[in-house]
């Protein structure tokens, strides 16, 4: 087959939000490039809003509308000329858009950050620690804030203050409770040791354990040889 053409251009596949916004792109991609003559660089056109709407049968502000919205999209640049001779259409990246080479390039995955890496690596065991003793997966916001903790405490001094917690609460434990035992250990500590002396004391003494009547009752017959009921008046 015979073509007989002026060459070729290749257009970018790139979202748009209206289809006449992807037509007057399309109509302006394949006008933008370099005339010596009329000073203009690679990627640029002009353009009178007149003529488009004529060409295309859409009035002047609708053509208007979607290069201003294009603009905001920064898919294209207007310069307006003076005395009412249009505008200089830019369409940005035009020179990367039109290079086959840059189509096929792959594009690898961006590396993690060596510093998410070595928090990741550094919250690994923490994480660990707090799933397997609460049996049930960390949210996503448990996993920033315990993220906070590490980074702020270290994950050593954070890992003993969940089995701290662990050993006061049992399993029922969350990041509150921790985050306290971080903020203020030795005021948690020692709420933690006169809870512990005041349920000795209440062991000791029998009191809330239903003994207290008891004790009571025993010490009362003692006085009276061991009998304990209603005393009788002689004679």
């Amino acid at each position: 087959m015979d073509m007989q053409g002026l060459g070729y251009v290749v257009l970018p596949r790139l979202p748009f939000k209206d289809s006449r916004d992807e037509t007057i792109y399309d109509y302006l991609f394949k006008r933008a490039e370099y005339r010596a003559d009329q000073e203009l660089k690679l990627g640029q056109t002009i353009i009178k809003l007149v003529d488009l709407a004529k060409r295309f049968n859409w009035s002047s502000d609708q053509i208007k509308y979607s290069l201003d919205r294009m603009v905001k999209q920064e898919y294209l640049k207007l310069d307006r000329l003076p005395q009412k001779r249009g505008f200089i259409v830019t369409v940005l990246n035009y020179a990367e858009y039109i290079q086959l080479g840059n189509y096929n390039k792959k594009i690898d995955p961006a590396p993690i950050p060596l510093g998410q890496q070595e928090v990741d690596e550094k919250m690994k065991n923490a994480f660990e620690l707090f799933e397997n003793k609460t049996a049930r997966t960390i949210g996503t916001m448990e996993v920033q804030r315990l993220g906070y903790m590490v980074d702020d405490y270290g994950e050593e001094k954070v890992m003993e203050a969940m089995k701290q917690a662990f050993r006061s609460k049992g399993n029922n434990v969350n990041l509150n409770y921790i985050e306290a035992i971080l903020s203020n250990p030795f005021s948690q500590r020692r709420k933690e040791k006169q809870q512990y002396a005041n349920k000795q004391q209440n062991t000791k003494y029998g009191r809330g354990d239903g003994c207290s009547h008891e004790r009571t009752s025993g010490k009362v017959g003692s006085i009276f040889g061991g009998q304990v009921g209603r005393l009788r008046r002689k004679g």
